[in-house]
Order: C-alpha cells, then structure tokens, then sequence
C-alpha cells in the first residue's frame, strides 16, 4: 500500500508537471511556432468578399463572418461604398446591388471575435472604390472600439524585416492589422495602412488552374522587387 501511494503520487506529480507544460506554452493563431515568427513571414488563410453572405449571384460566402473566423480565416477582404441611405457601407459593387450593412456594424462582429480569442492575429483588407475620406473609416473603427486594437506601425511604409512577430502584437494587444487600398493616411488614422505599400495584386480574371504567370495587377507600374 506504501508503494501504491508514492507511485500514486510520484505519477500525479509527472502528470501535473505534463499539464502546467502544456498550459504554459504559447498558441499564436494556434500554433507556439507561429509566435517567433515575423508577422510578414507567414501566408494567411483569406476570405474574398467575406461580408457578402449568401446565394445570390452577388454573394461569395456561405457562412457568415464569425463563422468564417471559427473556421480559420484570419485574413478578412471587403468592398466598401458610400451609401446612399446613411454611412459608409459593404456594398458589392454598388449599394443596390448586394449591401451587407454598415462597415461599424461588420467591425463590430470582428471585435467581438477578437474578444473571444486573445491569442488570434487578424488582418483586414478594405477596398475604397468611392475614394471615402480616411477619416469615415477612423470614425466607424472608433465606433467599433476597433481602432484601439489595430497595428500602428513605428513608421509607414514598415520594412518587411521591421515587422513584430505574432506573439509581439499579442502582448501588445494590437492584433488586428488593417490595410486600406486607396485613401490611407498616416497622418489621419495611422494604424490604416496604404496596401499598395505592402502589397502588389495579380489579375482577379484568372481561370488557369495552374495559374502559371504572376502578372501584376495594381497598382500600376509596380514590380514584384518593390515600386
């Protein structure tokens, strides 16, 4: 019985020592090795059109956003336009055609799941097709409560050997990175970042499975080694 009882207690030991190993290592976007590495070092899971949900031939997504964030998306994309019935919206296309609601309300949902999930890093790409005045966009992150979770660069454009890694914009507690393609200012709203400073798009027309050129798209006369 004396042997049981140590034994008992010697294996209870090891397996709280194997629990608190296993709770104190880090999970970055679910994986410890994710949270040394350089935010522009890994390739993100997106969604295109992610606030356009339905079976309309306007929509692209079958599940909503929270959803979509559930099922390891961690890279948002959506249109936005000036609404004719009231603020800055998600509109495909145009507002008449698909509206998805208000871009506060969409920021909102976004929020919410970074509430929920503390060690998740998130990025979303807006587009501006209506070229809306930067301080629109501030005004419904601030609405959200967004703006204060979002990345603002030391400096803009950020080099891409600059960036923090994951588990650095965790500690921060700025784990939403926000790019914008026309009508960025750093000035106005700095954790708004200009996309085409960071990015360079290929031709959304492509239908080649094997996709075997790599033109580039937007912005102009850019070319793969920078601008």
């Amino acid at each position: 019985m004396q042997y049981f009882l140590r034994s008992s207690a010697l294996l209870g030991s090891i397996a709280l020592l194997f629990v608190s190993r296993t709770i104190a290592e880090p999970l970055c976007n679910g994986h410890a090795e994710l949270c040394s590495r350089k935010y522009s070092d890994i390739t993100f899971l997106a969604a295109h059109d992610s606030p356009f949900v339905g079976s309309s031939l306007a929509d692209n997504q079958d599940i909503s956003v929270t959803a979509q964030l559930d099922s390891g998306i961690r890279f948002l994309q959506g249109q936005t336009h000036a609404s004719p019935f009231g603020p800055l919206n998600l509109c495909h296309t145009n507002c008449f055609l698909n509206d998805a609601g208000t871009l506060t309300s969409y920021l909102s949902t976004i929020k919410n799941w970074l509430d929920e999930n503390p060690n998740e890093v998130l990025t979303l790409l807006l587009t501006n097709g209506d070229r809306t005045d930067i301080k629109d966009f501030d005004s419904a992150f601030k609405s959200a409560g967004l703006d204060r979770d979002a990345y603002a660069p030391p400096q803009s454009p950020l080099p891409i050997i600059a960036w923090p890694t994951l588990g650095a914009l965790i500690e921060a507690q700025t784990r939403l990175v926000v790019f914008l393609d026309y009508g960025a200012s750093p000035a106005s709203a700095p954790y708004i970042l200009d996309e085409f400073a960071y990015y360079f798009e290929t031709p959304f027309d492509t239908t080649d499975p094997a996709f075997n050129q790599c033109k580039i798209d937007r912005p102009p006369k850019a070319k793969p080694e920078g601008r």
